[in-house]
């Protein structure tokens, strides 16, 4: 959930991260994104660190695969999307979010962040390359923009008079 929330990385490359993506020694995750084949270099933040950390001694079952998350229920292969879509979508309920009338999943959430980069003033160039994007103009889409937020940034064009 933190990596699809703090960092948005898609829920196919969450399942395809291996324990050699995660670089502990420069607190970065690496990674070609699964979608793009683009190279990915995200910062191993605190709270996901130490929830990695904790999820690898504690929960991960024993196994010499190089997957990070890998399922119990399933014979030790690593997760598939629509396990992730499912954990995600079991938090929102047990948060009490309503979820019948709205989308969902991870990649909701990868909307979200890039919403909540935004209206914290992030550089649009910034927010293109958290969610590894190669052209803007698809990042804006993932943007709900405030018009009504936008008109407080506007310049007032002088008027001359004739």
């Amino acid at each position: 959930m933190l990596l699809a929330a703090e960092l948005g990385i898609r829920s196919s490359d969450i399942i395809r991260l291996k324990m050699s993506d995660i670089h502990w020694e420069r607190n970065t995750i690496e990674f070609v994104q699964y979608k793009t084949k683009t190279f990915n270099q995200l910062p191993l933040l605190e709270n996901i660190k130490y929830a990695l950390i904790d999820y690898i001694k504690n929960e991960r079952p024993k196994t010499n695969s190089d997957y990070i998350f890998i399922g119990i229920k399933n014979g030790g292969k690593p997760l598939t999307n629509s396990c992730i879509h499912h954990v995600v979508s079991k938090y929102f309920i047990k948060a009490n979010i309503d979820i019948s009338e709205r989308k969902h999943g991870p990649h909701a959430m990868r909307h979200s962040l890039a919403s909540n980069m935004l209206h914290n003033n992030t550089p649009m160039h910034v927010i293109k390359e958290a969610l590894g994007h190669s052209n803007i103009n698809t990042t804006r889409m993932y943007l709900n923009i405030d018009i009504d937020a936008l008109r407080q940034f506007a310049l007032k064009v002088p008027c001359e008079t004739i």
